[in-house]
């Protein structure tokens, strides 16, 4: 019998551990990334990359053209599509917090998918950026290296990356990276 009580121990233990095992690794899934990793989302650029060996040229809505030498010091990039759950939820936080974050609308690039509702996007986002759509947006996503929405991210004047994330990244967050 004591056979049988210390085998039930054994696999309640074990199963006890992996139990542990696989709450840590969820967690973990959720933050985003594994200690060590590099910053910024696996769907786009990491900090302290330059967004792309090349520049870019694309056609803003209101038909500027415009390439990464436009973009200033401190400026937000940020990555939409119109399919894209994270995205919609994103979209009226963004746009609010953006005038919050003292910065021009040359400063803010917001780069809208091609989608059934990019122009209700590009729409909403004009009033805090300049907006990139259709087949510039995918121009512009290509050379930061976005394969997944949404990605924020700041650069530096030299089109560094300093800062990439899923969610709206403020000033100070970007300095600390």
């Amino acid at each position: 019998m004591s056979l049988m009580g210390a085998a039930v121990a054994l696999v309640g233990a074990i199963a006890l551990l992996n139990l542990t095992l696989t709450y840590g690794l969820i967690r973990r899934l959720r933050e985003g990334a594994a200690p060590g990793a590099p910053g910024g989302p696996a769907d786009g650029p990491e900090a302290g990359t330059a967004p792309a060996a090349r520049d870019f040229t694309a056609v803003t809505t209101r038909g500027r053209t415009i390439g990464r030498d436009d973009l200033p010091d401190g400026a937000l990039v940020a990555f939409f599509s119109t399919g894209c759950p994270p995205c919609a939820e994103l979209l009226p936080r963004f746009v609010a917090a953006v005038p919050g974050l003292g910065l021009s609308v040359p400063a803010v690039l917001a780069v809208v998918a091609p989608g059934p509702q990019d122009e209700e996007y590009a729409h909403a986002l004009e009033q805090v950026a300049t907006v990139v759509g259709g087949e510039h947006a995918e121009a512009v996503a290509e050379a930061f290296g976005v394969v997944g929405y949404p990605v924020v991210c700041r650069l530096a004047s030299d089109g560094t990356v300093t800062a990439a994330e899923h969610e709206l990244i403020a000033p100070a967050a970007a300095a600390a990276s």
